[in-house]
């Protein structure tokens, strides 16, 4: 039996205010089908690494019977606002012939920090 790999590649990614990016993500047909991944765009800049501050949006589903996650980035917001509480997802898992079904359990909204002026305070003499 041949087992599949996890393969990845660059994808774009258009955030909330329409910026766009290019993300790694996983190369896999069940799901670039959920995500909105499209061919890189040259020239455009990376996605920084996932912080508490800064992470694209995403979803997150989860196999009910072992309560193990999968969680996949979602290239753009139509993308994101077109999954809804009843999208699944067929993941292989090694050493099974068929791919199991996730169930979504979450979906994570953008986070990106915004700039802000800052307080001055008055020079005292």
């Amino acid at each position: 039996m041949v087992l599949k790999q996890v393969n990845f590649q660059m994808f774009t990614y258009t955030d909330d205010n329409g910026a766009v990016w290019n993300k790694r993500g996983e190369l896999d047909a069940a799901v670039n089908a959920l995500d909105g991944s499209t061919a890189l765009t040259a020239g455009a800049r990376v996605w920084p690494r996932r912080t508490k501050r800064y992470h694209t949006r995403e979803a997150v589903f989860y196999d009910p019977t072992t309560f193990r996650t999968k969680r996949i980035v979602v290239y753009t917001a139509a993308a994101f606002a077109a999954i809804t509480g009843a999208t699944t997802l067929a993941v292989p898992v090694p050493n099974q012939v068929a791919d199991i079904t996730y169930s979504l359990s979450e979906k994570i909204a953008e986070k990106q920090p915004v700039g802000k002026s800052t307080r001055q305070l008055i020079d005292h003499p």
